[in-house]
């Protein structure tokens, strides 16, 4: 048995072997490493994503939820094509079902519109209105108004001759310009319209000018909106055929890595096995010579097949670090995205929930925060005031110094409000010149007391118009929470407060 104490081949050899082992575990866990980056990073997107549309929340839920454990190919690509089927039923997604308020619009447009041609397509959008074809309302707005649009050989019918109601028409077209969403772009000719909706003693040519404005008006937004609906869209879109890439990129090097695996077992299993031959025909052997000429064939297999798996090795792992390069790239490019789609999501939402004018929370803001002050009320049982402030003469204001005027005092009203407050006191502009205030942790003689010193503030503050001081109060309502109270009741509550305080001579807070 000298021939083993001397050869120094199979030592060699085995070294080679153990160093192609550690080569490849170091590769497996590379690759691990961009496997979980991959992961952080679809997540991340899918956090960013989520609120966009209430459709796509639970299958990027379910995404997130797939990539807990790692990467699964099969099940990923189940969720994506899930998801890829939700993008494409968003702008088949049916709206919530119109108003009674609809059906009045309708009534009052049958009546002022009798030609056969006006009255035949007024009825099909009646109809498509009841089974909520439209999406938004302003879509049914628009709709209606390219049929009420006089023809050149139609006149128009003359409303203030018919001796309608101006003022019925203007407040709900207030109604509808509150209630749609209002991009910032436009927000000075929205304010601009609401104002001139708001005044008072309108000649008829003057009103039907308003009406012409405010018409073109939501025709813009519609046309805006359906732009940037196309916009997202085609985001969406986007996203979809990178996840798709991802996915395809991904299962290749999952494909990849598990072929190599599969390799080294099988060249792992060749060495023992030979190795084991090697050790029984040195056990059987009686001579010498014979057992070198074997030892040297098995030594040769072994080499050979060691060298074959390298080399096959060395293209694979260049094929897959190319594929991971690739899907580095992807990765950041997607990552560049969802940062940019996140800070735009942010612009919109706070626009969304934001005044334009004096910069307060809106009435959506208010909602959301309400909701957010009753669930705490129910919990904790602590006491929860609602304020509703309205402007005195505010009218009086615009129509003697005009609409510039009138916002200044917004304006003023609102920093007052603001800056003697309390921290916790939430303050929004619910509409026009009626503000509203949450006050959490206080009882109505509390709120009571704080409204009465915010008041006396506004009194004293001082205000110049044209040259002229001109005087500044404000009026509210007050009332406390109590038990089986809505949303409903105690906003109707504090609005019959507020009424009472008009009715005893303004600038004054009434409690109910």
């Amino acid at each position: 048995m000298s021939f083993f104490s001397k050869a120094a081949d199979p030592d060699k050899w085995k070294e080679k072997y153990l160093d192609l082992i550690d080569e490849h575990e170091q590769s497996g866990e590379s690759y691990k490493e961009k496997e979980d980056l991959l992961c952080k990073t679809i997540v991340r997107l899918t956090i960013a994503t989520t609120g966009l549309d209430p459709l796509l929340d639970p299958h990027l839920l379910s995404i997130r939820d797939q990539l807990k454990g790692g990467i699964n190919s099969h099940a990923l690509k189940d969720e994506l094509e899930k998801f890829t089927n939700s993008v494409a039923q968003l702008k088949h997604t049916p709206p919530q079902s119109r108003s009674e308020e609809t059906e009045l619009l309708f009534d009052f447009l049958l009546q002022q519109y009798t030609t056969e041609k006006q009255q035949s397509i007024l009825k099909l959008l009646r109809k498509k209105a009841e089974t909520v074809k439209f999406e938004t309302s302003d879509q049914l707005f628009i709709a209606i108004l390219e049929v009420i649009e006089p023809d050149d050989d139609t006149p128009a019918p003359n409303i203030i001759a018919n001796h309608i109601d101006t003022g019925i028409i203007s407040r709900q077209l207030l109604l509808l310009l509150e209630g749609i969403e209002i991009p910032s772009i436009f927000d000075q000719q929205a304010q601009t319209a609401k104002q001139l909706l708001t005044a008072s003693n309108q000649t008829a040519a003057a009103f039907e000018s308003i009406l012409d404005k405010s018409f073109k008006l939501l025709l813009k937004i519609k046309q805006h909106s359906q732009s940037e609906q196309k916009d997202i869209d085609q985001f969406l879109s986007h996203i979809t055929e990178q996840l798709a890439a991802l996915d395809v990129s991904v299962m290749g090097a999952s494909t990849a890595a598990q072929q190599s695996a599969e390799n080294r077992n099988k060249l792992d299993q060749s060495v023992s096995e030979q190795m084991e031959e090697l050790q029984l025909s040195s056990t059987n052997a009686t001579t010498l010579e014979p057992l070198k000429g074997i030892i040297n064939s098995r030594l040769a297999n072994i080499a050979k097949e060691i060298r074959e798996h390298g080399q096959k090795e060395a293209i694979q792992r260049q094929k897959t670090q190319q594929q991971l390069d690739d899907l580095v790239d992807k990765i950041k490019d997607m990552e560049s995205e969802s940062c940019e789609l996140k800070s735009k999501l942010k612009i919109a939402n706070t626009r969304a929930l934001r005044d334009t004018l004096t910069g307060l929370p809106n009435r959506n803001a208010y909602n959301e925060r309400l909701e957010t002050e009753l669930a705490r009320w129910k919990r904790y049982h602590s006491p929860l005031s609602l304020i509703i402030w309205d402007i005195d003469h505010f009218k009086n204001i615009n129509d003697s110094y005009g609409h510039k005027a009138g916002d200044k005092v917004l304006l003023l009203i609102a920093k007052q409000l603001s800056d003697h407050s309390r921290a916790t006191d939430f303050i929004s502009r619910f509409g026009g010149e009626e503000f509203t205030m949450l006050l959490p942790n206080t009882d109505s003689k509390s709120a009571l007391i704080l409204a009465t010193q915010l008041r006396q503030t506004i009194e004293k503050t001082g205000f110049n118009a044209s040259g002229a001081s001109v005087a500044i109060t404000i009026s509210c309502g007050i009332t406390e929470f109590t038990d089986n109270d809505t949303d409903e009741t105690a906003f109707d509550r504090a609005d019959q407060a507020l009424y009472q305080a008009k009715e005893q001579g303004r600038n004054r807070c009434c409690v109910l």
